[in-house]
């Protein structure tokens, strides 16, 4: 038989029946977690604002929007949270590095300023 022992035959077989069945075999499914809803782009629209309306010198906000916004909701209807990567003058003049997280609860927009 081709030069095999029969314990080579057999090995090879008991091998080739477990990949066989692992190969075959159902995996375990896992649950797929729900994509959390974003927020509208009114809503982000009106986070912009809010920001330049608390920014010290308005007109040197540069907002990241393409790179440094993020949005939930919590069900359709829910509490909405953006958060978003800006850039303004402080009142010393410095060109400084911020993020905004507004959050709209029961359609009342606020808005939290850190540094970056």
């Amino acid at each position: 038989m081709l030069g095999y022992s029969k314990f080579e035959w057999i090995f090879a077989g008991i091998v080739g029946v477990v990949l066989f069945s692992w190969i075959l075999w159902p995996a375990e499914k896992k649950p797929i977690e729900p994509k959390p809803e974003r927020a509208s782009s009114a809503e982000i629209m009106k986070c912009s604002e809010l920001i330049k309306a608390s920014a010290t010198h308005p007109s040197t906000v540069v907002l990241h929007q393409l790179v440094g916004t993020s949005s939930d909701r919590k069900g359709p209807g829910g509490t909405s949270r953006i958060n978003m990567d800006f850039e303004a003058k402080n009142a010393l003049g410095l060109q400084l590095e911020y993020q905004a997280i507004c959050l709209f609860a029961n359609g009342v927009p606020t808005i939290q300023i850190f540094n970056r």
